[in-house]
């Protein structure tokens, strides 16, 4: 005992950094959650000296679980002189009560969902969702994913569903039913990769028109990411190319595929203290195929440039902003964030914390690629507000204005899930 009690006063008293060897690995809190779910994403070796750069990547790939509101870690010296290396975890909610929420998407508004929706099914890191929702969405359907299914992140996802909701600016009714499966694998650490195949019917229809699209889709994703915390990154890059291709069944003749590349780069400015990070993105999106004004693409929303009004079927056919719509596009945003409130469980469990932003978009979209160099660019600048929050990781609220050829707009304040990169 004499022993235990004295290697804490001598780590505070010296100035040799404390680096015991690790005798053993645990693992507490985690009430819910399975000892091995965790376990798996600790790479620090046993009866090795202590390496605290190990001991943060594990940290911060547990936080990455999106399972806790707060996790993290100590040494405690054992009476042999080697040490238990010990991670504390906080878990946040892993499900949705039994009653109907509301919910927003920037392209269908407000609904009301309701379901069961677990985020660590059987405390094995699983997602399950049931259930559907009606307004701006019409909606029901499953999704299931694991990120281990097959071993060593080989990953399952499945989606089917449908969803019948009003077109953003055509003068549309969609109605969309489609099953969907997605085998993902990642080499290393860094190396992420999925390949995914879809079989899907969309109806596109109004009181005069009515286009009907059978087809098998397939899907595949490459990474490089070295973020350390996916929800605010302060440092690491991701890389991603991004091929979804869509053959028609019924029409036969009918095909399109999408390419889009991104890369997204993070740097911290300060070594203590709250995270200052500065957040750069570029993205470009290529369309090849049959691209007619049924699956254009717009600018001016959260996702893109942000400072713009959504569109509607009154701007679309008015022409007026005819240069926010197109196939093609090449789009960049700088962010300075700076973290107010640090990430931390609360009393009841859940995670809480503030950051905020100041964010630059410019972007250029039309129709086929040759024509992005004769487009004058869209500008968004403004400020915003992250918020952690239990399942969906962060929410974000941004407001600012758009400037185009000498022009500003009035502003607009744009919703969403996660961060924008």
């Amino acid at each position: 005992m004499g022993l235990f009690l004295f290697l804490p006063c001598s780590i505070l008293l010296s100035d040799t950094p404390y680096k015991p060897i690790i005798s053993t690995i645990e693992v507490r809190g985690n009430t819910k959650t399975q000892d091995y779910v965790l376990i798996r994403e600790i790479l620090h070796p046993i009866n090795n000296p202590l390496d605290s750069i190990i001991v943060i990547e594990d940290r911060n790939r547990l936080d990455n679980l999106g399972l806790f509101s707060e996790s993290t870690w100590q040494v405690v010296p054992l009476e042999d002189g080697t040490a238990k290396l010990v991670f504390v975890v906080t878990e946040s909610i892993h499900r949705t009560p039994p009653l109907a929420l509301p919910t927003y998407n920037e392209d269908t508004g407000w609904s009301l969902a309701g379901g069961w929706v677990i985020n660590n099914f059987r405390g094995r890191n699983q997602f399950l969702a049931l259930g559907g929702s009606i307004g701006g969405e019409n909606t029901y359907g499953i999704s299931f994913n694991d990120p281990w299914m097959f071993g060593d992140h080989i990953s399952l996802l499945l989606n089917i569903g449908r969803t019948i909701s009003g077109h953003r600016f055509l003068d549309r009714t969609l109605d969309v039913n489609s099953l969907y499966v997605n085998l993902g694998k990642w080499f290393g650490k860094t190396i992420k990769t999925s390949l995914g195949i879809e079989l899907e019917t969309k109806l596109l229809e109004n009181d005069q028109n009515e286009d009907r699209f059978f087809y098998i889709g397939g899907t595949g994703t490459l990474k490089y990411d070295t973020r350390d915390i996916y929800w605010n990154p302060g440092k690491g890059v991701l890389f991603s190319q991004d091929i979804y291709h869509r053959e028609g069944i019924e029409p036969k003749d009918w095909r399109i595929t999408l390419w889009t590349q991104s890369f997204s780069w993070y740097m911290k400015f300060n070594k203590k203290g709250k995270k200052r990070v500065l957040a750069f993105n570029t993205t470009l999106n290529t369309k090849l195929g049959d691209k007619d004004d049924l699956w254009l693409d717009y600018f001016g929303n959260s996702s893109t440039i942000r400072g713009w009004s959504l569109p509607d079927p009154v701007l679309y056919f008015s022409n007026k902003e005819s240069f926010r719509f197109g196939h093609e596009s090449a789009l960049m945003s700088l962010e300075l964030r700076q973290e107010l409130i640090p990430k931390h469980a609360t009393s009841f469990g859940t995670e809480f914390g503030l950051a905020i932003l100041m964010f630059s978009d410019v972007g250029v979209i039309a129709n086929d690629w040759i024509d992005l160099k004769d487009q004058l660019p869209m500008y968004g600048l403004g400020a915003g507000i992250r918020i952690p929050f239990p399942m969906v990781g962060v929410i974000r609220v941004d407001y600012g204005w758009g400037y185009r050829d000498g022009l500003w707009n009035a502003g607009s304040i744009h919703w969403g899930i996660g961060q924008k990169f």
